[in-house]
């Protein structure tokens, strides 16, 4: 399987409780892969929500800057930064920059939809 990423649809994500949020499946199930692989692109001032769930983050930031709070306590990020985020720990990012703040982040598939 290969793709470019500009063939995959961005999805604009509206909950009461982000901002300026954006979201590509670049890689899930179906492509083979047991788990899913996933293009965040946060817009100046945007965030996602503080929450937590059953299943890990792993992330991978491409460009911007911003924070990761993870269980009350926030981390700078830049591009190139790694992030694991254990199942049930509470966190959410925000874009600190004025740039796109964009992050991969792989989960398992107990934790993705299409």
């Amino acid at each position: 399987m290969i793709k470019h990423e500009d063939e995959v649809e961005i999805i604009e994500l509206q909950q009461e409780d982000l901002k300026n949020v954006k979201k590509q499946v670049l890689v899930n199930p179906k492509d083979g892969f047991n788990g899913f692989m996933r293009m965040f692109i946060v817009g100046e001032n945007g965030y996602t929500p503080y929450h937590k769930h059953d299943w890990y983050h792993l992330t991978y930031v491409v460009e911007g800057e911003g924070i990761v709070k993870i269980d009350g306590e926030e981390h700078k990020l830049r591009k190139g930064n790694v992030s694991y985020i254990p199942p049930g720990v509470i966190h959410g990012f925000k874009n600190t920059g004025t740039e796109d703040l964009k992050f991969l982040c792989l989960i398992p598939i107990e934790g993705g939809t299409y």
